[in-house]
């Protein structure tokens, strides 16, 4: 009893400083990937979390300084489908500058000439007379018409960013760096879908229209980028600039980052690539002025006046819908709209530099509060302070985003806090099982009853011995199989066992068990055990042999007469000669070993179910896994790794691996079980065995062709 108290106390002394060296490294290491590059659930659960910001507190509109012309389903009917006659679009643009906007700009690209101007009708006319189509060349072309409004107005025209090859050459106007060139920093594309030249020249000022477009919905708009060597504005800061005068915009970096933009004494902050989160609204239909009610003169004039008017479409069919923040489908043209409210009413979003540093710095806080407190706390009052902390951390995050606008990743401190709990909780639930296990050893100390006559325990020792295989030389002329079995009882007899035979001419059939306890019950219930398990092994079809079926009839057997209560742990295996295939089902027996030479020895995972005789009617698993030629299958009981020295202390799972990792590749199976027998009996010295040792080493020496060149077990 004493020695498994003193187990125990050193498996939980183990286990206790295992963890706390184990826990506070493996939370620096997930705080450092944190902080210094992308973890794959990082991007997801951030963007999520400041989706559910926008969604519980949606931007209202404090000021309305943009109206967008839109060329809607009314315009459509009205006026023809799309693409409309330039000359119509530059009716639109010269009624729209009536109005005295303060800017105009376009969601629209026009990258080719217009068919409908009158001199390329002309050319869709059979017949004409070539005259009349001189002279109707000599009129100006839709193209002109159009870039004639465009002069006269404060407009702007935008395109497209590409990748690809390097095509063209874009307009921007200029641009003012302050801290040094920001263009490493930014959006690059390598090329652009632009306007017709005839247009390009006309127009005012030029930005381009990408938006950063992640999983499908559109969160944050560059405000700058760079298309092959020019820097352009967006949209938003383009009409800026033309609206306030101003002959350039500006573009501030710091340390390495784009800080900000900004256009005479307005100054946007930006994230470090020049992008801005676009902090959105509802839909609102009231930002839309139908382009048919301008051309009609249906609206009054003070209705554009000095406001920021963008000209796009919310027809169907005309452009794809993106999604927003708010999970809602809106026109391209509105997304830009709203950007332009925001910086308005200064209520831009903003995921601040020193972000990463804070949600580092509560991680840590969180993750020390967890790995103090778990082991001093009772977890019925762990669970509401976990409940607690992440409504705080959400509620912290929102209230953040709601006042000062910024967005505070408070998902990845949340996922690391529910993640550290789950696994000192399996942590706590590992410590008991390990204690649970120390009191199964300690219920199966049992007392010798009084000393029997010699020679009976002689005969009963001859008995045992005689009834467990002797596994080299029974397959000596296998060349297909290297075995080695070895069972010595810590007393005169034991409760361990081991068998070995062929089902049929190329599946071996074999098992090793313990049973709880030593002496005479255990060596009479593993008689019993290891008959019925063979038995019932010899009654199953021998073709379709389910191990799990033949574990739990094997397991009713035994149990029908165990009055006793004694249990036994169990390992069987079928291991097919023509394939090395190997199907096994474990009963609560020590997990065996594959080992390879040159190759850390590695444990056969996968279990069964728990001992026999311990749950009546339970059906066991059956795990299958290929043995390759070069490997050694080593099962043992516990006898080899609760083997004790003089000073208690155990043999264990490690010093049998690194006893059998000394194999060299020419070792056969007796070599390796002598190799671990050797290990034992030197750390055990002269202190009497604490328990029976049983080993077996078997290896698949390849088919029958590869198996004549393979080592060959010794003779």
């Amino acid at each position: 009893m004493s020695h498994l108290v003193t187990v125990s106390t050193i498996r939980s002394k183990l286990v206790s400083y295992l963890r706390a060296l184990v826990s506070p490294i493996g939370l620096i290491i997930l705080v450092i990937l944190y902080l210094f590059s992308s973890l794959p659930y990082q991007d997801t659960f951030r963007t999520f979390f400041f989706d559910l910001y926008q969604i519980a507190i949606p931007r209202e509109r404090i000021s309305a300084p943009v109206v967008i012309v839109d060329i809607d389903e009314a315009s459509l009917r009205q006026f023809g489908q799309w693409p409309w006659p330039r000359s119509l679009i530059a009716q639109l643009v010269d009624r729209i500058g009536q109005m005295e906007p303060a800017a105009v700009a376009f969601d629209i690209i026009m990258p080719e000439p217009d068919r409908t101007s009158p001199c390329q009708i002309t050319q869709y006319i059979p017949g004409v007379d070539k005259k009349l189509a001189r002279q109707v060349c000599d009129l100006p072309s839709n193209d002109m018409l159009l870039a004639a409004s465009l002069k006269r107005g404060n407009v702007v025209l935008g395109v497209g960013g590409l990748e690809g090859e390097i095509k063209g050459h874009v307009k921007a106007a200029p641009m003012r760096a302050i801290g040094g060139d920001p263009k490493p920093w930014m959006r690059h594309f390598s090329s652009a879908l632009t306007n017709v030249t005839e247009l390009e020249n006309a127009a005012s000022g030029h930005a381009i229209l990408s938006a950063d477009i992640e999983r499908g919905v559109v969160r944050r708009i560059p405000m700058v980028a760079s298309v092959g060597d020019t820097v352009m504005p967006s949209l938003s800061l383009e009409i800026l600039r033309l609206a306030g005068g101003s002959p350039s915009f500006s573009v501030k970096s710091v340390n390495n980052r784009i800080d900000g933009v900004g256009v005479e004494n307005l100054y946007i902050p930006t994230q470090e690539d020049g992008s801005i989160w676009v902090h959105f609204s509802h839909h609102d239909p009231s930002r839309f002025v139908s382009a048919s009610k301008i051309l009609n003169g249906e609206i009054p004039p003070d209705e554009l006046s000095h406001k920021l008017v963008l000209i796009g479409f919310s027809g169907m069919g005309l452009v794809d819908f993106p999604t927003t923040a708010l999970g809602e489908r809106v026109p391209g043209v509105e997304i830009h709209a709203q950007l332009l409210e925001s910086i308005f009413d200064d209520t831009t979003l903003l995921r601040p530099n020193w972000a990463p540093l804070a949600e580092g710095a509560v991680m840590v806080l969180l993750g020390l509060l967890i790995i103090w407190g778990f082991p001093r706390i009772q977890v019925r009052v762990l669970v509401p302070i976990l409940i607690a902390v992440i409504v705080i951390l959400a509620l912290a995050g929102l209230a953040i985003y709601s006042r000062a606008h910024l967005l505070i990743d408070v998902a990845s401190p949340i996922f690391l806090f529910v993640v550290l709990f789950g696994a000192m909780l399996v942590d706590s639930l590992m410590r008991e099982e390990l204690e649970l296990r120390a009191m199964e050893n300690d219920l199966k100390i049992q007392r010798e009853q009084a000393a029997k006559v010699l020679g009976e325990m002689e005969a009963a020792k001859r008995f045992q011995m005689s009834i467990v295989p002797n596994a080299k030389a029974t397959f000596m002329y296998e060349p297909r199989l290297d075995i080695a079995s070895r069972m010595e009882p810590a007393k005169m007899v034991g409760g361990d066992l081991y068998d070995c035979f062929m089902l049929d001419e190329h599946r071996l059939f074999f098992l090793i068990g313990d049973v709880c306890g030593k002496g005479v019950p255990a060596s009479l219930f593993m008689v019993i055990s290891k008959t019925l398990c063979k038995s019932v092994a010899l009654r199953s079809d021998m073709h379709e042999m389910d191990l799990g079926k033949l574990m739990s009839q094997a397991n009713i057997e035994i149990s029908r007469d165990n009055s006793e209560m004694l249990f036994v742990t169990a390992f069987v295996g079928i291991l097919d000669l023509r394939s090395g295939e190997l199907t096994y089902c474990n009963a609560g027996h020590e997990r065996p070993l594959i080992i390879a030479a040159g190759c850390h020895p590695l444990e056969l995972k996968g279990a069964g179910g728990p001992p026999l005789c311990v749950i009546e009617d339970l059906e066991y698993k059956t795990q299958k896994y290929k043995l390759a030629p070069e490997e050694f299958l080593c099962l043992f009981s516990d006898g080899i790794t609760e083997a004790a020295n003089s000073s208690q202390e155990l043999f264990g799972r490690e010093r049998l691996i690194s006893a059998l990792a000394g194999a060299t590749a020419s070792a056969s199976a007796e070599a390796m079980m002598e190799l671990a027998c050797e290990a034992v009996h030197t750390f055990v010295g002269q202190e009497e065995p604490s328990d029976d040792l049983t080993i077996m080493v078997l290896r698949w020496c390849g088919k029958l062709s590869d198996a004549s060149t393979s080592h060959q077990p010794d003779m």
